[in-house]
C-alpha cells in the first residue's frame, strides 16, 4: 500500500517573478506472509523440521521533500532580441524506513497454511526482529541561467551543491556545474539560400558535472545488530540466546560523492519541412571515485567494504533519424531508426587483485574469478577456459586418443603430451571427460571468452494512420556482446549428489559421450575388474568404448564433479526484438458528439511479442549477476525472462 500527498504554492509577487514553494509525503507499507506446510520443513534453517511455519514481515517506509524556488523570467531584453531566465532554489528531503518480522514454528502437522495464519498463538514464537535503519537526509541549492540571443544562440548554466547524511563530514558535500550551449545556424542570413531543403541545423556543445550517493545509509559508521533466527547463537541449557552481531560491511568514514563528467558535441538537423529530421552525438563521460563494494582482508573480520576507487570512461557516438515517408489526408507513413556506439574503459584502479567473482551458483562453481578488472581494460570481460573436446580412448590401429585403461585406472597414454585438464574437474582421468586448452607444460590456460557489455545497441519502428485507424511497431536490438549461461554451465557435470544434472539437450544420449554399454549395462568408463575380465581385457573394453561413442560430440557430465567457467556457456547475446505493436481506432465524431464527448480512441497493444536470438537460454537481456556485484555484468543464472503482456484500452476526451 502507498499513499502520497503533494501541495504546491506559485506566487507572482512582480512582474517577470515567481516564487514556487512544494511539499510532499509518502508513506509506504508492505505487508508479507509467508506460510510453509509440513513438506516443505524437511530441512528448515529455523529449526522445527516436519511441521509448518510462518515468518511475518512488516516494512514502512516514512519519506517527505520540500523544494522552493525563484524564478526571474524576461523575454524583452534589448527590444525583445534577447530572453533570459534565472532560477534559484533549496530542496532538502528524507526517508526512512522500519521493518518487523514474527516468526514462528512448530505448529501441528495437520495445520492448513489458511489455519496457520489464523492461530498464529499454536505455533512456537521466536524471538521478534525490528529494524529501524540510518535515515536518508539530503540537502540541495542549486541555480540555473537560460540565455538566449536573437532566437539563434542559446546557453544554460547550473550549478548545484548537494550534500548527503550517507558520507562524513569533510565528504558531505559536493558541488556539479554544467554548461550547454547551441547555434541554430539555420537562422544565420548565409543560410538563407539553404532554407528550401534545409528545415533545421543546430550545433550543441555541452560539460557537466553530476553527484552519485546511490548506497546505503550506515556504510560510514560501525554498526551492530541482533543475530536472526536464522543464525546461529549460543544455548544456555535449552534456552536461546540473543547474540550482538557486527555490520554486514566494515565501516568507511571516508566515502565520498561519486563524479561523473560528461562532454558532448551534437547536432540536430531537419531537411524539406523536417519530413527527414534527427540527432548526431558524440560523448565522452568519464566518472571518478566509483562507489563500489570491495573484498577486504578477512583478517577485518569482514568480507567487504564500500570503496571510492577507481575512474571508467564511456565514448560513443548516438544517431537518431525520423522520415515522415508519406503524409496524405487519409494515410500517413514515419519510419524511426537509432543506433548507438560506445566504448567502456577502465583508465585507473586502485586494487591490487583483478579479478573479481560472479557468484552467482554459489558453491556449485568451483572457482569463479570469472571478470577481470584492470586498467586499460574495459568492463564485462569474463575469463575462462576454453574447451578442447574431451579425452578420447586410445585406439592403436589408428594411433588416435588420449588414454589406456591400466587395470581399473585411466592413463594418459605413453609419449602423450602433457594435459592435466582433468585436475580442473575433480581431479581423476576418465574418457569423455572435457579438456580445455592448455600450455607447454600441460597445465590449463586461464583466458579471455568474451565481452558481456554491447557496444552497439539501438531500436527501429513504424507508425501511421489508416482512416480511423492508427498503429505503431517498435523494434530493438542489441549487437556484439556476450553472456554467460550459468544455468547450461550448473547442468552441465555431476554436482555434489545431483546425479541428474545432466539436463541441458545438449547432453541427450545421441550428443554425449557415454560410459554404459546399451547391451550389457555394465560401465566401462569406471570398470571393476570383473567388469574388464567380461570384456576380455582392458583392450577390448576400450575398443567397445571407443565403438559406442563414434559420432559423440559432448563430454559426459558424470566424469566432472567439480566445474570452472568454460566458453562452452558463453555465448553471443545478440538480439532483435519485437518491443511493442500498438493498433487503435477512433470512432468518429459523429458518433461521439452524440454522446458528448470529443474524442475516444480503443486500442490494444502486445509487449514482447518476438525476439530473434542465437543464445540458448530464454532471454539473452537477463543479468542475474551485477545487482550483487556491479563489476560482473551479464550472467544468466535460472532468471526469468521478459514477460509477454498485452493491454486493451480506452482513451476517452471531454
Amino acid at each position: 500500500m502507498q499513499q502520497s500527498y503533494n501541495v504546491g504554492l506559485n506566487w507572482k509577487p512582480f512582474k517577470g517573478w515567481t516564487f514556487r514553494s512544494e511539499f510532499g509525503y509518502t508513506w509506504k507499507r508492505y505487508e508479507t506472509d509467508q506460510v510453509w506446510g509440513s513438506n516443505a520443513t524437511v530441512n528448515s534453517k529455523f529449526g522445527g523440521n516436519g511441521q509448518p511455519q510462518a515468518v511475518l514481515t512488516r516494512e514502512n517506509t516514512k519519506s517527505w521533500r520540500n523544494s522552493n524556488t525563484i524564478t526571474y523570467d524576461n523575454n524583452k531584453l534589448f527590444g525583445g532580441r534577447d530572453h533570459i531566465n534565472i532560477l534559484i532554489g533549496q530542496e532538502w528531503s528524507s526517508s526512512q524506513e522500519t521493518t518487523n518480522t514474527s516468526t514462528s514454528i512448530s505448529f501441528p502437522s495437520s495445520m492448513t497454511i489458511s489455519e496457520v495464519l489464523a492461530n498464529m498463538a499454536a505455533g512456537t514464537a521466536l524471538p521478534n526482529e525490528s529494524d529501524i535503519a540510518e535515515e536518508e537526509n539530503i540537502m540541495s541549492y542549486f541555480g540555473r541561467i537560460n540565455y538566449t540571443m536573437a532566437d539563434k544562440y542559446l546557453a544554460t548554466f547550473t550549478l548545484r551543491a548537494d550534500g548527503s547524511s550517507k558520507f562524513g563530514d569533510g565528504n558531505r558535500w559536493g558541488v556539479f556545474p554544467s554548461l550547454a550551449l547551441a547555434w541554430r545556424i539555420s537562422e544565420e542570413n548565409f543560410m538563407k539560400s539553404a532554407q528550401k531543403w534545409l528545415s533545421n541545423l543546430k550545433l550543441r556543445l555541452s560539460f557537466g558535472m553530476a553527484g552519485n550517493n546511490r548506497i546505503d545509509s550506515g556504510l560510514i559508521t560501525r554498526t551492530y545488530s541482533m543475530s536472526e533466527n536464522d543464525e546461529h547463537v549460543p544455548y544456555f541449557g535449552e534456552d536461546r540466546t540473543s547474540a550482538l552481531n557486527k555490520g554486514t560491511y566494515l565501516y568507511n568514514p571516508d566515502l565520498k560523492w561519486e563524479t561523473t563528467t560528461t562532454r558532448n558535441i551534437g547536432i540536430d538537423y531537419g531537411f524539406w519541412n523536417n519530413r527527414i529530421s534527427g540527432t548526431l552525438d558524440f560523448y565522452w563521460n568519464t566518472t571518478d571515485d566509483l562507489l563500489m563494494r570491495s573484498v577486504v582482508p578477512s583478517s577485518t573480520g569482514y568480507n567487504y567494504q564500500y570503496q571510492n576507487f577507481g575512474k571508467t570512461s564511456n565514448k560513443g557516438v548516438e544517431f537518431a533519424v525520423n522520415a515522415v515517408l508519406v503524409d496524405k489526408k487519409d494515410f500517413g507513413l514515419n519510419f524511426n531508426f537509432n543506433i548507438a556506439y560506445n566504448k567502456n574503459k577502465i583508465e585507473e584502479l586502485s586494487m591490487d587483485n583483478p579479478w573479481q567473482s560472479s557468484s552467482f551458483a554459489g558453491s556449485t562453481i568451483a572457482t569463479y574469478e570469472d571478470f577481470r578488472v584492470e586498467p586499460g581494460g574495459s568492463l564485462g570481460e569474463i575469463w575462462g577456459y576454453k574447451t578442447n573436446g574431451y579425452y578420447t580412448v586410445y585406439d592403436p590401429t589408428t594411433g588416435t586418443g588420449d588414454l589406456v585403461l591400466d587395470g581399473t585406472t585411466w592413463k594418459l597414454v605413453d609419449g602423450h603430451a602433457a594435459d592435466n585438464s582433468y585436475t580442473l574437474f575433480g581431479g581423476t582421468l576418465y574418457p569423455g571427460m572435457a579438456k580445455v586448452e592448455v600450455d607447454e607444460n600441460g597445465d590449463p590456460i586461464k583466458q579471455r571468452l568474451g565481452n558481456t557489455v554491447a557496444p552497439t545497441t539501438g531500436g527501429f519502428g513504424l507508425d501511421g494512420r489508416w482512416g480511423n485507424f492508427d498503429f505503431n511497431i517498435f523494434f530493438n536490438y542489441s549487437l556484439g556482446n556476450q553472456i554467460l549461461n550459468g544455468t547450461k554451465l550448473a547442468n552441465s557435470f555431476y554436482s555434489g549428489s545431483s546425479k541428474n544434472y545432466n539436463l541441458v539437450a545438449d547432453f541427450n544420449l545421441d550428443n554425449r559421450y557415454t560410459w554404459i554399454d546399451p547391451e550389457t549395462g555394465l560401465n566401462l568408463g569406471r570398470p571393476s575388474s570383473s567388469t574388464v575380465a567380461a570384456y576380455g581385457g582392458a583392450e577390448a573394453l576400450m575398443a567397445r568404448l571407443n565403438e559406442i561413442n563414434q559420432g559423440k560430440t559432448m563430454w559426459n557430465p558424470a566424469s566432472m564433479t567439480t566445474m570452472y567457467i568454460l566458453d562452452y556457456a558463453v555465448e553471443d547475446a545478440s538480439f532483435l526484438r519485437l518491443q511493442n505493436v500498438t493498433v487503435g481506432y477512433t470512432l468518429p465524431k459523429k458518433w461521439t458528439k452524440a454522446i458528448h464527448m470529443k474524442k475516444i480512441r480503443l486500442y490494444f497493444t502486445g509487449y514482447n511479442l518476438l525476439c530473434i536470438t542465437g543464445y540458448d537460454g530464454y532471454d539473452p537481456e537477463v543479468d542475474t549477476s551485477s545487482k550483487n556485484n556491479p563489476m560482473t555484468p551479464g550472467v544468466d543464472y535460472a532468471a526469468y525472462p521478459k514477460s509477454r503482456s498485452f493491454v486493451a484500452g480506452i482513451n476517452v476526451t471531454f
